[in-house]
């Protein structure tokens, strides 16, 4: 937590340099996002960041459907409250390397979502006791994720 409060603070000071290491220590935990997309389809995510580099993701992903939409319950999936639901937990590794973070996938159980073999780079921008911003090196999409307590 103490790392992370200084690396907030240096962040915001011109000339004063984060290094990886220091990113490594503040990123580790557990972070919540929920992002939703223009067509309403609400992706919510855990990530549990470790020592060692190893990541953790699990999830929803829910897809609007019309009220007659049936689908049977089955163990990664449900209708509820007019939306498909699937369940989703993935595991992979992770790094930081010139102030972004990198992380791949190696298991999962929605390979439509993160299929094994996906790998990302995200610039980081912000890293406080609370929250994180980084910005995705493929398309330049900003994205917030909050500590979970």
């Amino acid at each position: 937590m103490r790392v992370a409060l200084l690396l907030a603070v240096c962040l915001a000071l011109p000339g004063c340099e984060t290094s990886d290491k220091d990113y490594q220590v503040a990123l580790l935990g557990t972070w919540v996002s929920r992002e939703v997309g223009q067509d309403d389809v609400i992706v919510e995510t855990q990530t549990t960041l470790l020592p060692g580099g190893r990541v953790n993701w699990s999830g929803e992903l829910r897809l609007p459907v019309p009220p007659t939409f049936y689908v049977p319950r089955g163990v990664s999936h449900e209708v509820k409250n007019g939306r498909l639901v699937f369940y989703f937990s993935a595991s992979g590794a992770w790094f930081v390397r010139d102030g972004y973070m990198h992380t791949r996938v190696e298991s999962s159980t929605l390979q439509t979502l993160m299929p094994e073999g996906f790998a990302t780079a995200w610039q980081l921008k912000e890293v406080t006791p609370k929250e994180l911003v980084y910005v995705s090196a493929a398309n330049g999409r900003t994205r917030v994720e909050y500590r979970r307590d």
